[in-house]
C-alpha cells in the first residue's frame, strides 16, 4: 500500500497531536487524478508528463499551450477539454504499469501497491459546462473492480 500526505482546500491536512493526515487506497487514487488534472504540465522538470494543459502548460518539446479554462466553451472546446483528461489518465496509468513491472522484478513479483489504488481502466469522461467553469465527471475502476466515480470542476 502507498500512501501521500492528505490535502484539503489546497493544504496538509493535519491529524493527531502535531501530526500530518495521510491518504491511501481508493482515496489516494482520487487525490493523485485530482492534482494530475489541476497542476500544469511541465511544471515538473523530472516528469514532463505530469500534469495537464487544461489551465495552459508547456509540452515536452517545450511549446507552450494556452488554458482551456475561463470564458464560454463551444462544443468543440468541451471535447478538447475531454481530450485532455482522458490523456491525463492514460499517463497516470501507464506510470503506474511502469511502476508495477519495475516492483516486480524488484521485489520478486510483489508491489507495494493495493488493488483499490490501482486504476484499471478509464470507464467514462463528461464535461459539461456551468457558467464559466468546466466540469469534469470522471468514472473509473480499481484492480480490485471497485468503481469509483468523481468530479472535478475546472476553472
Amino acid at each position: 500500500m502507498t500512501w501521500s500526505f492528505q490535502i484539503k482546500n489546497g493544504d496538509l491536512s493535519l491529524a493527531g497531536p502535531g501530526g500530518l493526515a495521510a491518504v491511501s487506497g481508493r482515496s489516494k487514487l482520487i487525490q493523485d487524478l485530482k492534482h494530475w488534472l489541476l497542476e500544469p504540465r511541465g511544471s515538473d522538470p523530472f516528469h514532463s508528463e505530469f500534469g495537464s494543459s487544461l489551465d495552459g502548460g508547456q509540452l515536452p518539446d517545450g511549446s507552450l499551450v494556452p488554458s482551456s479554462l475561463g470564458g464560454l466553451f463551444g462544443p468543440e472546446d468541451l471535447m478538447i477539454i475531454e481530450g485532455e483528461v482522458r490523456r491525463v489518465l492514460n499517463a497516470y496509468q501507464l506510470i503506474q504499469a511502469q511502476r508495477l513491472q519495475q516492483e516486480g522484478v524488484r521485489y520478486g513479483g510483489k508491489n507495494t501497491f493495493s488493488p483499490g489504488e490501482i486504476l484499471r481502466t478509464v470507464n467514462d469522461v463528461k464535461v459539461e459546462q456551468m457558467g464559466d467553469t468546466a466540469v469534469c465527471r470522471v468514472q473509473i475502476t480499481t484492480a480490485d473492480g471497485d468503481l469509483i466515480a468523481f468530479t472535478q470542476p475546472l476553472a
